[in-house]
């Protein structure tokens, strides 16, 4: 076989005419397609990867704002507990004050009770006592018994300190001498010369007294010096002693 010199040119041009044609419509199109699948796939990855960072990003503000919330938690938990022991323990110190005041309260009651008690019993003791003492002077009263409670009195107006005598003689000078005394019984003539004798010389004033009766004294001597009260009286245990001014009971 021999080889046509003419017909291989004719192949050649041929050959290259049919690569220019697949160049030209083919070739180049198929690979504008393939850039523009390329451009799509790297920008439907790119979108992808953004997702993925927008995700992620997402996930760690999620994560951080679960551990903010827990660790809020965590705080409001523990001052609601130091509260809640805070008030218990302040309910513990009230309760306890409570009780204490409360068994203050009742111990100053039992003490008022036992002393209004021993006031009661002291009362009905004296009264008893008295009942007893108004029964025996009915049967030993007379003027010796009389004549004695003035000694009494003439005996324990001198035993008085300065200072009461200062405050006595004060009250005489004030009232210029005179005296209200008063006795269970009418006293005779000696017995009140005795009773101003002894009030002259005690406080320094010449004292004028004036006599009255008082049924309300069992037996003894009452008597009223300006605002002093000065007894000598069976129904106080036979004991001289000055109550103070008469205002103030």
């Amino acid at each position: 076989m021999q080889l046509d010199l003419t017909s291989f040119i004719l192949e050649l041009i041929n050959f290259a005419v049919l690569v220019w044609i697949l160049h030209r419509f083919l070739y180049r199109p198929v690979l504008a397609a393939i850039d523009r699948r390329r451009s799509a796939v790297e920008h439907t990855l790119s979108e992808a990867k953004a997702a993925r960072e927008q995700a992620a990003a997402a996930r760690s503000e999620v994560e951080t704002r679960l551990a903010e919330w827990e660790s809020e938690r965590a705080q409001a938990r523990s001052a609601l507990a130091a509260e809640l022991a805070a008030q218990r323990e302040k309910g513990l110190a009230d309760a306890a004050r409570a009780a204490e005041q409360e068994r203050a309260r009742l111990a100053a009651l039992q003490a008022k009770q036992a002393l209004e008690q021993q006031r009661a019993n002291e009362s009905r003791a004296l009264e008893q006592a008295g009942t007893f003492v108004a029964r025996l002077l009915e049967r030993l009263s007379g003027p010796e018994l009389d004549a004695r409670l003035v000694e009494l009195f003439a005996a324990d107006l001198a035993g008085l300190g300065t200072e009461r005598r200062t405050v006595l003689a004060e009250a005489a000078r004030a009232a210029e001498g005179r005296v209200a005394v008063h006795s269970a019984r009418p006293l005779d003539d000696a017995a009140r010369a005795r009773v101003e004798q002894a009030l002259s010389e005690v406080l320094g004033v010449d004292c004028h007294a004036e006599f009255a009766v008082d049924a309300a004294l069992l037996s003894g001597l009452s008597v009223a010096l300006g605002p002093w009260l000065l007894q000598a009286d069976l129904r106080d245990e036979l004991r001289f002693f000055s109550a103070g001014p008469r205002d103030a009971g």
